[in-house]
C-alpha cells in the first residue's frame, strides 16, 4: 500500500479516536490513557511533522500552554528535590497532548467531538439517576451518595460545562427543530441532577455559566438580563435548598465548616482553608519565583510543622493559583493566567465565518469555566479535567483553514 494512503488513513482514524476519547472522558481514566497513547502512536505514523509544526506554532493558545509548561522545566533550576520536580512535570502530560490534539482534529467534526462528550456525560448522569432510584449499586454509591468516592469533585464541574454546551446547542446550534426539545429536556435533567449530586464547585460554576449564557442571550438588553438574573438565581438556589436534601446539606455543611474553621479545621472546607493559609506563608517567603517545581511538599511540611503540627501535610493545596504561586511564584501565575487571557482574547478576535452559529460564545465560556473551578482544586493536573482542557482547547481554538483542519 502506498505510504501516502497509509498517512491519510491514519489521519482519519485519529480523528475518530479523538471522538472516542471525548466519549470516554467522564467514564474511565484507564480508557483515556489507552486512547491517548493510541492517538500519539497513530500521530507518529501519520507523519507530516513540518506541516504540524506550522499549525502548532501559529496557534496562540497552544504556544501559551507550551510557555507555561516550559516554566515548570525552568523551575527545576532552583528546586532542591529534582526527582519530585520531574514527577510534577509528569502530572501535566495531559496538557502536553494539546499540540497533538490540535493537529488531529478535523474541522468538520468539531460538533461530533462535542456530541460524543455530551453522550459520555449522559451515560454517567443516567448511572447517577439509577443509583438515586436504588436500581444501581456499586462501590460506595448509595441513594444519597450518587458517585463513587470523591468523583463528585470531577463530575459536577463536567456536568456544569455539559449543561452550558447543551443550552448553547439548543439556542444557537445547527440542529433540527425536532431535536431542540429533546436536547432541552436533557439539559433540564442535567440541571436537576446538579442539585442531587454533591460537587459544590460544580454547582458554583453552574451559576457562573448560567449567568454568562443569560448575558449572551440578552447582550443587547443588559437591563433585562440583570432583572432575570436577580430573580432567577435566588429562585433556583432556594428551590434547590428547599427540595434537595443533598444540596441543603452541602450548603449547611460548607457554612458550618467555614464558621468553625479555627476550632475544627479537619473538614473538607476546613482543610482547604488550612492548606491555603499555610501556603500563603510559602508565597510570602518566595513571591517572585516560588520554591521550585518540586519543593512544594517538603517546604509545606516545614510550614505545617510550625503552624499546624497536629495536621497532616499535603502535596496539593487544592487551588491551582496557590499551587503555581508556591512552585513558580508570580512568574508562574503570569504564565497560567496568560493561557486563559489568550483564550478570552481569541473569543473576540477569532471568527469562523459562520455568523450567529459561530463558537465565539464557547470560546469565552471555556476559560471562564476553568478560572472558576481552579479556585478549589488543581484541575489542570487531574486526569479528566486535564484531558478536557486539551481536547476542548484544540476543538475551540483551532484555526479554520489550517492544513490539519
Amino acid at each position: 500500500m502506498n505510504y501516502k494512503i497509509i498517512q491519510q488513513q491514519a489521519g482519519r482514524l485519529n480523528a475518530w479516536l479523538l471522538a472516542m476519547l471525548a466519549l470516554a472522558l467522564p467514564l474511565s481514566t484507564s480508557v483515556l490513557s489507552v486512547l491517548a497513547l493510541l492517538i500519539f502512536a497513530v500521530w507518529l505514523v501519520e507523519g507530516g511533522y513540518r506541516q504540524k509544526l506550522r499549525v502548532i506554532t501559529a496557534n496562540p493558545v497552544v504556544m501559551a500552554v507550551l510557555v507555561y509548561l516550559a516554566l515548570y522545566v525552568l523551575g527545576l533550576l532552583w528546586t532542591e528535590d529534582l526527582a519530585s520536580g520531574i514527577d510534577v512535570i509528569k502530572k501535566y502530560w495531559k496538557l502536553m497532548l494539546l499540540p497533538i490534539f490540535l493537529t488531529v482534529i478535523r474541522w468538520d467534526l468539531r460538533r461530533v467531538y462535542v456530541g460524543f462528550f455530551l453522550a459520555g456525560m449522559t451515560i454517567v448522569m443516567t448511572m447517577t439517576y439509577l443509583a438515586w432510584f436504588g436500581v444501581l449499586h456499586y462501590a460506595d454509591v448509595t441513594t444519597k451518595h450518587l458517585t463513587p468516592g470523591t468523583f463528585h469533585v470531577i463530575y459536577n464541574p463536567l456536568l456544569a460545562f455539559a449543561i452550558y454546551l447543551l443550552l448553547h446547542e439548543v439556542l444557537w446550534g445547527k440542529v433540527r427543530k425536532a431535536l431542540r426539545w429533546p436536547l432541552g429536556g436533557l439539559a433540564f435533567l442535567m440541571m436537576f441532577n446538579m442539585f442531587i449530586t454533591e460537587g459544590r464547585i460544580g454547582q458554583v460554576v453552574f451559576f457562573v455559566l448560567l449567568f454568562l449564557i443569560l448575558l449572551q442571550i440578552f447582550r443587547k438588553h443588559i437591563l433585562r438580563a440583570g432583572l432575570i438574573i436577580t430573580f432567577l438565581f435566588p429562585a433556583i438556589f432556594i428551590a434547590g435548598y428547599q427540595f434537595s436534601p443533598v444540596f441543603h446539606g452541602r450548603v449547611d455543611r460548607a457554612y458550618y465548616e467555614i464558621y468553625y474553621f479555627k476550632s475544627r479545621p479537619n473538614t473538607s472546607v476546613g482543610l482547604r482553608l488550612l492548606f491555603w493559609q499555610n501556603s500563603w506563608e510559602i508565597i510570602k517567603e518566595s513571591p517572585w519565583l516560588g520554591v521550585g517545581t518540586g519543593d512544594f511538599q517538603s517546604v509545606y511540611a516545614e510550614v505545617n510543622k510550625r503552624k499546624s503540627p497536629r495536621r497532616e501535610g499535603t502535596d496539593n493545596p487544592h487551588n491551582q493559583y496557590i499551587f503555581v504561586l508556591c512552585q513558580l511564584g508570580l512568574l508562574g501565575l503570569a504564565g497560567l493566567l496568560g493561557i486563559f487571557g489568550i483564550q478570552i482574547r481569541q473569543a473576540f478576535v477569532q471568527h469562523d465565518g459562520e455568523g450567529v452559529t459561530g463558537w465565539e460564545r464557547l470560546r469565552l465560556a471555556f476559560p471562564l469555566f476553568f478560572l472558576t473551578i481552579m479556585c478549589t482544586e488543581s484541575y489542570l493536573i487531574i486526569a479528566q479535567t486535564g484531558f478536557l482542557f486539551s481536547l476542548f482547547s484544540a476543538v475551540l481554538y483551532a484555526q479554520k483553514g489550517s492544513p490539519e483542519t
